[in-house]
């Protein structure tokens, strides 16, 4: 596969309709009750100390998708009160999930992506002058291209720092956009560039080759990637956009402990970290010792924690200009 210029291609959602997500359902509010309830404390506790040599405190480890979007934005608004604030995303994506943010009234919301979906935002667009107060404009644009004119009171974010080549310039834009004692919230990982599948491609023909991205040499992964790559249309819909993150290399390539000590570096103070396990990973690691030990004698200078540690959930606040 060979893509030019892919960051012109609509890539709209096709399948989902906007005005059909507005309503969350009284099964997904049920599951959050339960989860506060039940899941979340039962997790603190099972699962306390899960993670050991983490260069930072980890307030909550849960099994992968363990904490749902809109539970994530109730959380962010706690720190602060989104009601008339000025929203960054990056990497907005399709925006449907914009409902999630209206129901905290936010002022405005500028999402920015560096893909095109032109279609689905003029879709949001439109619904939001008829039903909604909130102000929307989205633009396709690099993160590190974005204009600094206008300080914003929030940044959030969601499955884009991980493919950030330079996530140190990254975070020094994020706290140059920011107001001082603003708050950044961020998921990323899903996977971590050291878990199972960590390039977001390997590991789709077998579970055991979940680590290629680590353990090939430079000609036999591009071998196993040309083997494996499919077309331009199941790499955008189907197969998660691996296919495209690795020929263009959209990798940050970091460790847990590396974005924390780039946050902190760049003028932002570490509220809450909530970090999630690739139990997947896990379990292929469990029953494959052969695996574990090719992985343990890459000599990373990493702990071997990090091969199913899978995603950061994470809330800063600005705490000084750099």
């Amino acid at each position: 596969m060979n893509i030019n210029n892919f960051e012109q291609i609509d890539i709209s959602t096709r399948h989902l309709k906007f005005d059909s997500l507005k309503k969350y359902g009284i099964r997904n509010n049920l599951r959050d009750i339960y989860d506060g309830l039940f899941r979340r404390p039962f997790y603190k506790m099972y699962y306390n100390n899960f993670f050991k040599n983490q260069n930072y405190q980890i307030d909550l480890t849960l099994p992968e998708k363990g904490m749902s979007t809109l539970t994530r934005r109730r959380l962010l608004n706690r720190y602060i009160n989104l009601k008339n604030k000025n929203i960054l995303n990056l990497g907005c994506g399709n925006a449907f999930d914009y409902h999630l943010w209206f129901n905290f009234e936010p002022k405005s919301i500028y999402g920015v992506d560096i893909l095109n979906y032109n279609k689905s935002w003029k879709i949001v667009e439109d619904y939001t002058k008829k039903n909604i107060i909130t102000k929307v404009k989205f633009e396709q644009v690099d993160i590190l291209n974005i204009q600094e004119n206008f300080l914003y009171d929030v940044i959030v974010s969601d499955a884009v720092f991980e493919h950030c080549k330079d996530f140190q310039k990254v975070a020094v834009k994020c706290n140059k956009l920011l107001k001082i004692g603003g708050f950044l919230y961020s998921s990323y990982g899903g996977p971590l560039w050291y878990t199972w599948a960590g390039d977001h491609f390997s590991g789709r023909d077998k579970d055991q080759n979940g680590y290629n991205h680590l353990l090939l040499n430079s000609l036999d992964y591009q071998e196993y990637f040309k083997k494996n790559v499919k077309d331009i249309n199941y790499e955008l819909n189907q197969g998660g956009g691996g296919g495209i993150l690795v020929q263009y290399d959209l990798f940050s390539k970091l460790s847990g402990n590396d974005y924390i000590k780039i946050f902190s570096e760049c003028g932002f103070q570490v509220l809450n970290v909530i970090v999630e396990i690739d139990m997947k990973a896990l379990k292929i690691l469990k029953n494959n010792k052969d695996l574990e030990d090719r992985l343990r004698n890459l000599n990373l200078s990493l702990d071997f924690e990090n091969f199913y540690l899978k995603t950061h959930i994470i809330y800063l606040k600005k705490i000084r200009d750099i």
